[in-house]
Order: C-alpha cells, then sequence, then structure tokens
C-alpha cells in the first residue's frame, strides 16, 4: 500500500480499455497514489474535487475530442487558473482536447493507427529533455495539429462564443515522421497520411502537457516510459515553484475527510454512457469511480440476501457456515482407457453431461488434464437468463428462485458466496478439478459484467435457454494424460463404494475400437445450411471500418453464424467424438445440460486461475518481499490466423512459412491490443506491478490454422483478514478506531480486497477481449448494432468449471456447434440416445415440423482492424466457419476439403 505521503494524482478515464494499464504505469514508476473518476462522474464542484491531488491524468478512450459527451470532465481541466492549477497530462484523446483547447485543429486519419509500434523523435525539450528516440504504440484515429480550429459540425467540446486562445500558447516537443517509420513502404503509400504528426505538446505558461502515444503499451520501449517518469519531474517542479513541497505532503485529516465525502458522493450514483450507436437505442448503466477496478463485489449482507444463500445449504445438504469436504479418490493406469471408452462403460453420454477433453490435443500448460463431470438427477443447478435479476436453484426436479437484487455483484456474487464455503481437508494439488461448478456463461451474460444490459428476448424459443447454467458436480474422473494416470474421485460424504465400483468397472472392461477409432461420416442427413452471405458480411467489416476510422473504436471482433437444419435427430456423442477427431483441440468440450448441446473444438484458453498457495512476492511499493497467500492466473488470447492450407493444389504450410505470414502489421495489431485490453482487465482486480506477459505474438499450430497466441500473466494477493466478517462490512461500526489495526481493517472492509478470489478475475475479465474489441465496452454496443442485434448465445461465451479447492479453469467457446432442445416432450434422440431434461425451467412444447430434426449454429468471425481487407476478413471468417462446418458435410463430397 503506498504510504501516507504519497502523492495522489487523479486519473479521468473516458471509458477506455487501456486505462488500469497506465495506472500500473504510474504507480509502479512515479510511486504515486491514484484515483479514477469517469469523464460523465457526477460532481457537484469539479475544482473543490480537485483540490486534494498533486496532478491529473487525462486519458485516452473512443469517440472524437471535439464531441463533448466523448471528453466530459477533461475539458474542465484546461479552464483551470490562479491557485486552481494542476499539473495534467493528457493521453490520446486527452491530448488532443488539449490542442483543440488551445486553438489547434484535429483531423482525421486516412489510415488510423491502431495497436501499430512507431518510432518518435523529440525535439529535446520538455518532457523530452531526457529521451531523443522513443519506439511506442499508438492507438488513434485523428490528428492534431497546432492552427485555426478546423470546422465541425456535430457538438463542440466549447462554447462557439469563447475566443480560441492563440496558436502561441502551446508548443510542439515531439513528431512522428513517415519516413522515419517507411520501410518497404511505397511513395503512394507515403502520402496517406501527412508527413509528419505531433506526438507531444506543452502549454508555454501552464503545466499542461499531452502524448499522442501510448507509454503503457506491452510493445512500447523504455524511453516511452521515460517520458511519463520526465513528465512527473517537471509536474513536481512546478508544484515546489508555487510553494508546495510536494515531496513531503502529508495529508490532513480534514483533506482526508473531504475526499471521502466527494467520493461517496459519487460512488452512490449510477451513470449513463450518453454514447449510443445509430441503431442502437438501449441505455448503458455504469458503476462510479473505481468500481471498474474492484472486479466483481463482496456477498450480499441483508438479512434477505442471506436466506437465499442458506437455500443453497438446504439444496446441498450441508449445514451453515463452512463445509468441511473430504476428497476421496482411487488412481489407476490409463493403459488403453480413453475419454470416449470411459464415457462408454460407465453410459456417461445416455443423460446430461459435462465433459472437458484436452485427449486429443495434448500440449504442456493447457492439455494436460481431461475432465469428466458427473451429473445425476439430484445435482445442484444454478441457472440466470438476462433481464432477470434473480438465480434459479435446482435439484430434484423441484426450482427455487432466489432474487439478487440486494447482491451488488450480481450472479457472481452470489456463485462466489456459494464456493467460498467449502473447505478441502486432504487433496492431490497436482489435479486441478476435484469437485465444484462445472458450466458456461453465454455472451450475453457477459456483456452484464460490464453494465450493458440486454432486454430478454422475445422469441419464444430463445426467451427458454439461461444465458448461464452451472452444475454443482460432487463426483468426476480426471485424466492425467501426461502422467498417465485415471483419478476417480468424489467429494460426496460417505462415497467411497462409488469409487471402488467405478474403479472395478473401468479395470474390468476393455475398451471398444469403434469409439477410439474416427467416426465415419455422418451426411446422407438431408442436412439444409444456411451460411452467411459474402456481400452482407463484406458490407458489415465496412460498417466497422467506419467505426473505426471515426475514433469509437481500435478493434472490432465481428462475428457471423450458420445454420444447420437435418430432418432427423442425432445422436450427439457420435457427432462429438467425429469434431474432435477433425479438430484436435486442448479445450474441447461435451456439455449436455438441460436443453443445451455443446460440441467444442475450442482452441482457446479465457482464463485458468489456481488455488491459493503461500508465496514469496516482491512489493514494488515498499521494497521488500513479503509472504502472501496468492492466487496466480493466465490468459491465452488468440488473434491472429492463417490458413494451414491457404492453396488447395499446394503443400500446407510449415510453422516458419505460417510465422513470417503472421508477423504482418495487421496480425500483430490484432493480437496486441488485445493482450492490452486483457491487461487492463487483470490490472483492475490484482494491482499494479502483478502483471506481465511471459509469451508474446508466438506461432501455435492446430488442425487447420496456425494462430498467433500471447500469454498474461497475474498474481492476485489473498489479504489476511479471517477476523473480519466480510459480509457484514457496511454495517460496521468504529468502535475501534483507536487500534493500531484500525486502517488496514477499515481499508479492508471498505475496498473488500480481503474478500478477492478468482471468480472477481473471472467477473472483471468478461467478455473474452478477443470476442469484442477495444475498447470492450463501447465495441460491444457497436457490434451489437452491426450484427443485427442477433444474440451470440453461448458462442463468444466461456465454458469452464470453479472448483471447491479455490481454482478454476474457462475456455472461449469457439470453433462450436450448439444445439438447443425446445420441445420437453421429445425425450430421445436418433439411435436410441436418452435426452434427459430433469430441471429444465419454463419448457413448452413448439409443436413445429422442426422438432423432428435438429438444427445447429456455428459461429465464427475475426478481428477488423482498420488494415484489414474485406476479402481477407471474409476468407479468415469462413476458413473458421468451415473447420466446424465439416462436421456435418460428407467427406466424399469433398466439403470437408478447405
Amino acid at each position: 500500500m503506498p504510504h501516507a505521503t504519497t502523492h495522489r494524482v487523479l486519473f479521468i478515464d473516458a471509458y477506455d480499455s487501456f486505462t488500469n494499464n497506465i495506472i500500473a504505469l504510474l504507480e509502479t514508476s512515479l510511486g504515486v497514489e491514484v484515483t479514477t473518476i469517469k469523464i460523465d462522474e457526477p460532481i457537484p464542484d469539479f475544482e473543490e474535487y480537485l483540490k486534494p491531488f498533486s496532478a491529473v491524468i487525462a486519458g485516452p478512450g473512443p469517440g472524437d475530442p471535439r464531441n463533448s459527451k466523448d471528453v466530459g470532465w477533461i475539458r474542465e481541466l484546461w479552464k483551470l487558473e490562479g491557485q486552481n492549477l494542476l499539473p495534467v497530462l493528457g493521453i490520446c484523446l486527452g491530448f488532443q482536447s488539449l490542442v483543440l483547447a488551445f486553438g489547434g485543429t484535429v483531423k482525421r486519419l486516412r489510415e488510423p493507427r491502431h495497436g501499430i509500434v512507431r518510432r518518435i523523435r523529440g525535439k529535446g525539450e520538455g518532457i523530452f529533455s531526457e529521451v531523443k528516440e522513443v519506439e511506442t504504440v499508438q492507438y488513434h484515429s485523428f490528428c492534431a495539429s497546432l492552427g485555426p480550429e478546423a470546422k465541425y459540425k456535430g457538438n463542440r467540446s466549447y462554447d462557439a462564443g469563447t475566443p480560441s486562445p492563440k496558436r502561441s500558447d502551446l508548443r510542439s516537443l515531439a513528431w512522428d515522421y513517415e519516413m522515419d517509420n517507411a520501410a518497404d513502404r511505397t511513395d503512394e503509400a507515403l502520402s496517406i497520411n501527412p508527413p509528419r504528426i505531433m506526438m507531444a505538446v506543452e502549454h508555454k505558461s501552464k503545466p499542461f502537457f499531452g502524448i499522442q502515444f501510448h507509454a503503457e503499451s506491452i510493445c512500447s520501449n523504455n524511453n516511452a516510459r521515460k517520458v511519463i517518469e520526465s513528465w512527473w519531474d517537471v509536474a513536481k517542479k512546478w508544484r515546489r515553484s508555487c510553494g508546495d513541497s510536494l515531496s513531503s505532503t502529508i495529508w490532513s485529516r480534514s483533506i482526508h475527510a473531504h475526499f471521502e465525502a466527494v467520493q461517496n458522493h459519487t460512488s452512490n450514483q449510477v451513470r449513463l454512457l450518453e454514447y449510443r450507436s445509430a441503431a442502437d437505442d438501449s441505455e448503458t448503466p455504469f458503476k462510479s469511480a473505481n468500481d471498474i477496478r474492484k472486479g466483481a463485489k463482496q456477498s450480499p449482507n441483508s438479512e434477505e440476501d442471506l436466506k437465499g444463500y442458506n437455500r443453497v445449504s438446504r439444496f446441498q445438504g450441508h449445514g451453515h457456515g463452512k463445509c468441511n469436504i473430504r476428497v476421496i479418490t482411487n488412481v489407476i493406469d490409463i493403459r488403453e482407457t480413453t475419454v470416449a471408452s470411459i464415457c462408454d462403460t460407465l453410459s456417461l453420454t445416455d443423460g446430461e453431461s459435462v465433459i472437458l477433453d484436452s485427449e486429443m490435443h495434448q500440449r504442456l500448460e493447457v492439455g494436460e488434464h481431461s475432465i469428466i463431470g458427473i451429473v445425476f438427477p439430484d445435482s445442484l443447478r444454478f441457472e440466470h437468463s438476462i433481464g432477470a435479476n434473480e438465480v434459479r436453484q435446482i435439484q430434484n426436479g423441484q426450482c427455487e428462485t432466489v432474487s439478487l437484487r440486494h447482491c451488488e455483484g450480481g450472479i457472481f456474487s452470489y456463485l462466489k458466496s456459494f464456493m467460498s464455503r467449502f473447505r478441502v481437508e486432504n487433496s492431490n494439488t497436482r489435479i486441478p478439478f476435484w469437485g465444484g461448478l462445472m458450466g458456461f456463461i453465454s455472451y450475453e451474460a457477459c456483456l452484464e459484467t460490464i453494465g450493458i444490459k440486454r432486454s430478454p428476448c422475445s422469441n419464444a424459443k430463445e426467451s427458454q435457454t439461461p444465458d448461464l447454467n452451472f452444475i454443482f458436480v460432487e463426483r468426476s474422473i480426471i485424466i492425467d494424460h501426461f502422467q498417465q494416470k485415471i483419478h476417480v474421485q468424489t467429494i460426496k460424504p460417505d462415497d467411497k463404494d462409488w469409487v471402488n465400483e467405478t474403479v472395478f468397472r473401468l479395470k474390468s472392461t476393455k475398451p471398444t475400437a469403434l469409439l477410439s477409432a474416427t467416426p465415419s461420416p455422418l451426411l446422407s442427413l438431408n442436412a439444409r445450411m444456411s451460411v452467411p452471405g459474402a456481400t452482407s458480411y463484406k458490407s458489415k467489416i465496412r460498417a466497422c471500418q467506419s467505426e473505426i476510422r471515426a475514433g469509437n473504436s481500435y478493434e472490432l471482433c465481428l462475428t457471423n453464424q450458420a445454420t444447420i437444419r437435418t430432418q432427423n435427430r442425432l445422436a450427439t456423442w457420435p457427432l462429438y467424438l467425429r469434431l474432435r477427431s477433425l479438430n484436435p483441440a486442448p479445450f474441447s468440450a461435451y456439455l449436455r445440460l438441460g436443453r443445451l448441446t455443446l460440441l467444442s473444438s475450442s482452441p482457446e484458453r479465457f482464463l485458468m486461475w489456481s488455488r491459493p498457495s503461500r508465496s514469496s512476492n516482491f512489493n514494488v511499493n515498499d521494497g521488500f518481499k513479503h509472504d502472501e497467500k496468492t492466487i496466480t492466473c493466465q490468459f491465452r488470447p488468440i488473434k491472429g490466423t492463417v490458413k494451414r492450407q491457404p492453396d488447395p493444389s499446394l503443400p500446407a504450410l510449415t510453422l516458419a512459412e505460417a510465422t513470417t505470414l503472421l508477423t504482418t502489421s495487421k496480425e500483430r495489431a490484432e493480437n496486441l491490443m488485445i493482450v492490452d485490453l486483457i491487461r487492463h482487465d487483470l490490472h483492475g482486480v490484482v494491482g499494479s506491478g502483478r502483471v506481465s506477459v511471459p509469451r508474446l505474438m508466438v506461432v501455435e499450430e492446430y488442425a487447420t490454422l496456425f494462430q498467433l497466441v500471447s500469454v498474461v500473466e497475474g498474481s492476485l494477493a489473498i489479504k489476511d483478514c479471517d477476523d473480519l466478517d466480510i459480509s457484514k462490512a457496511k454495517n460496521v461500526d468504529d468502535s475501534f478506531e483507536n487500534t493500531p489495526d484500525y486502517p488496514k481493517k477499515k481499508k479492508a472492509m471498505h475496498t473488500t480486497e480481503a474478500a478477492k478470489t478468482g471468480i472477481d478475475i473471472l467477473a472483471a475479465s468478461l467478455p473474452p477481449g478477443s470476442m469484442t474489441g477495444a475498447p470492450k465496452l463501447r465495441s460491444c454496443q457497436i457490434l451489437h448494432s452491426i450484427e443485427n442485434k442477433r444474440p451470440r448465445g453461448i458462442y463468444s461465451g466461456v465454458v469452464g468449471y470453479m472448483d471447491v479447492g479455490g481454482g478454476g479453469d474457462f475456455s472461449v467457446v469457439i470453433r462450436s456447434a450448439v444445439r438447443w432442445d425446445h420441445d420437453p416432450a421429445s425425450k430421445t434422440e436418433a439411435n436410441g440416445e436418452s435426452r434427459v431434461v430433469e430441471g429444465a425451467v419454463g419448457a413448452n412444447g413448439d409443436g413445429d415440423e422442426e422438432a423432428m430434426g435438429d438444427e445447429w449454429t456455428i459461429g465464427a468471425g475475426g478481428a477488423v482492424t482498420s488494415l484489414s481487407t474485406e476479402e481477407g476478413e471474409w476468407e479468415e471468417m469462413i476458413a473458421k466457419l468451415k473447420s466446424t462446418l465439416r462436421l456435418f458435410e460428407d467427406d466424399e463430397s469433398g466439403g470437408g476439403k478447405e
């Protein structure tokens, strides 16, 4: 924690997805304490609010600096005078707003620069006095210059009647020269944008500075960060010259009281983001102040809420409070046993099933284990639908609804509270899953975590499908592919007989050759396929690029769906076995929950977090190592794709050839933007100095594609505040105010730091950035409009587990086929496969002829950037679509060939 003498810096956030990376840079490099407000935060007296701060950062963000809604409070900074003056650094959008405020102009670039590494030359003055050249990342669609203000038809940031200050009030400090960044570019390419673009300015008499680049990006070099440090040195000197000994400031109790009073005022209100897409008339609520940096909230604290949690105890059969769990395990050798043979021997795919399968694509760190969750009619499940502030608890055919209206973190706080009640007494720590929740979160449920509330679907069929569905799995089978062991385990009390019986059956049954072999082709199904049309999809690509050029997004992950309708019902387990043989992937999955059937061959991990463990970590704030309990986590975003065999008449690409194709600016920019976005999400939960990128843009090989993959990791410290009842933090009194531990306990109770778990990281990181683009919030709104407001459903969502020991692992739902059943009377499938729908809620029959067959959907898409081409994006989407669509194609027809 920063000390009492730490300087306070205010960050004004324009709803950007890189904010927390800048904050981490400030806190680790400058040793300051940063407070964040939104550009539209309700603040009664802005100048009074600024008084406790030493400086201000006007952050980057989407939108147009000439539009008052996009800059908000940033525009007020440039009006500060006299004793109210503060050092200000404008970054990107903040930089452009500064230039506009003092007589400069802003115009669109013909070729926006998003996720592009560029060389910048400084003039050796001001904040560039110590740095002459910088390699840094740019995210901007506009360029600024010092000249007369350009005409603009939209809303202006400043009153038209206010005279513009003279051009001489600002001076430029650095430039991006096209000739410095023009290697292997043609003269025609050089003429697209101006031969030089201003990258930094300073005010001649006020402590106002601005930079157009992102020093915090993972691909910006140390010189870029030195510019931020130079700004802070200049800011401190300016404060000292005004008689403010900034380096030794100790804020008084009255200043603290003032700060907390104002902060509490803003934190108790909800703001609406005023931006709307042209075709999107929905309003989006947002949390205020620093909520975005806190992740999911604490457990409910009212008596009504706690009753809801206690209902879970009755369903589960455990008492109130902590539930001690003993894992009963029996380990056997794999021999010839496979995931398929285990499921066949135990008849696990006849009804509901949850199988997370890595058998066909084993790889260190992502393919060590397969997990088979065994579902029974009495298994406890949780269902949640968007637009309904409630959770349905279902067990033994009984459904009980619990309101979430007092639960600040919504469904994720609810699940977090449920999982926090388990304490495992003995276990094999090598096994990632002992028992717990297994299931999925749809893309629309993910959107709720960033404040986007969509109305429930009016379509009768789609309204019956939950957006979040988890089964509490007590019996499971774990296959350790690298150790060649099978772990049969249970967390049910007195359940050793089941373990021994299961082990006996697995040992005594010889695997059948049929299930371990590649299934035969499945079409002659008389299936009808509806695939996206090139004309329509390319028009959506153009719409995305129009939004990008307007500055509303840096990258938009556009998606589409194909539909397959069959005349007959299909046996889903053989269909899944065919898919995993066609597309071997480390995160394959077979789910049949309620009315959902998911066949997934996903190559992408979204998020994995470990169980808490003791470790020694270096604290950047005090310079010492500390023994603490931590959770480590990992993201593996995939962005950047090339087909394994682009030309069917030529041999497939080698890894070296694919690597060359994936080193283009476009492919690397796609990946970089998502890496920076994930770093932002993760910094917001684990804090500054606890995020790293051990692997950046490495090419990995899959069955039909080569992909550009990065690895982002973080470490969440678990605070030792076991003596506090966090669930009652708001009702705490200050009777122990004079005790030595008061400051620590008070902060812990008000920030809920002590209660953070991996579920907080999950909630703060959804939806997956690789499926949205950046900035995440604005991009999701734009995509909803461009994709014709069609729900993505489970595609683009996540599937995985939350372990009773505190760990979890989720993959992104891509390369997948999805089917929803809507006729509860249809109890059987082809080949006699039984369909169990016990616990389904809101069932009603369709009565239409399509209920006799299947309707499957397959989603696919790609990241659209300013560097994208319509044909290139179309071909990438089709390549991804075909990798799964060939599941339904007859091999003899050649339909599976790419």
